[in-house]
């Protein structure tokens, strides 16, 4: 994957930025509240989980998982991150994730970054398809997908194990016009 410009988020609160080692335990903290770990299928059990997702321009090759940082325009605080995984650089597809510190819900900057990341990923790194899978009870993914231009394709039924048993996820795309 790759580019030379970062993904611009249009959103009076919060830029997007790459994700440094000094976010990490933040974002532990949060992806660990009860609200935001019973909605995603993270099981992340120490920080040091997550510190491999920091900002490594070096090791990036065309099918590596990239994460941004969603970071208080104000602040730089860390208050979400968005990225790619399952990258299929041979298809022009990947998997878009993303997640937010309940202290930033409700104030559209996960739609924001959902739109940005859409766009770049399709104009700057060429995807063809950006798809997301999401839990059926998460309501408040499901919505920002929707506003996004996603498209529901379908139930994947036991898709993912998720910290025990296998879980449906719905599978959303996003394909490029």
């Amino acid at each position: 994957m790759l580019f030379t410009e970062m993904p611009v988020l249009d959103h009076p609160d919060a830029i997007l930025r790459p994700l440094y080692p000094d976010d990490v335990l933040t974002w532990y903290d949060y992806l660990t509240l009860p609200q935001v770990f019973e909605h995603t299928s993270w099981n992340v059990q120490a920080q040091s989980e997550l510190e491999h997702y920091a900002w490594q321009p070096q090791q990036f090759t065309e099918a590596s998982a990239l994460r941004f940082a969603i970071a208080g325009r104000d602040n730089d605080r860390l208050l979400g991150t968005i990225g790619f995984h399952t990258v299929a650089s041979v298809n022009a597809s990947a998997e878009m994730a993303y997640d937010l510190s309940p202290a930033a819900w409700g104030r559209g900057i996960a739609t924001a970054a959902c739109a940005s990341l859409l766009k770049w990923g399709h104009s700057q790194i060429g995807l063809a398809r950006i798809q997301a899978t999401v839990l059926p009870e998460n309501t408040r993914s499901i919505r920002v997908l929707e506003r996004v231009g996603f498209q529901r394709e379908g139930l994947l039924r036991s898709y993912r194990k998720v910290r025990g048993p296998s879980r449906d996820f719905w599978m959303y795309s996003h394909i490029e016009k």
